[in-house]
């Protein structure tokens, strides 16, 4: 399957280190919607934008691959708040590129937004569960979008 090298690339960014990065992320996603299942990879630049004791901010680029050859890259924000030392919530909001595999959802610009809770195994290491919705804002007269559900691993540097 065509998504194998966005895996193969994650699993990289997430082992070996990276030259000022601060955070590199992995996951697997399904679509709720459609079935479909694949993998992301996302790069962060935690606190470039903001830094205070329980929350930071920061620029983030994302990949996604799905099995069905849907593709999407985007560049945005995205933020962190500790609630407890170990468990944190995430959000961010990337406009991006969407390359159409099987899936119609409307044109190439889609804006991602994500949500998720997650719980630090270690000053290096943290799981979350994400959602995420993509939708191209109505600027395209197909809009249906489509939601996500992930599974990632952030590995911080």
């Amino acid at each position: 399957m065509r998504f194998y090298p966005t895996i193969a690339g994650a699993v990289v960014l997430a082992t070996t280190g990276i030259a000022n990065a601060d955070t590199a992320v992995i996951g697997a996603v399904r679509d709720v919607h459609r079935g479909g299942y694949g993998g992301m990879i996302e790069y962060h630049w935690t606190e470039t934008l903001a830094a205070k004791p329980n929350w930071s901010a920061g620029w983030a680029i994302a990949a996604h691959s799905e099995a069905d050859n849907d593709r999407w890259v985007g560049f945005g924000v995205s933020g962190e708040y500790a609630i407890t030392d170990n468990m944190f919530l995430e959000a961010s909001f990337m406009p991006g590129y969407y390359s159409e595999g099987a899936t119609d959802l409307g044109g190439n610009l889609h804006f991602r937004t994500t949500v998720g809770i997650g719980y630090s195994l270690s000053d290096a290491y943290a799981v979350s569960m994400a959602v995420s919705h993509w939708s191209n804002g109505s600027i395209e007269a197909w809009n249906p979008g489509t939601d996500m559900v992930m599974l990632r691993l952030r590995r911080r540097y």
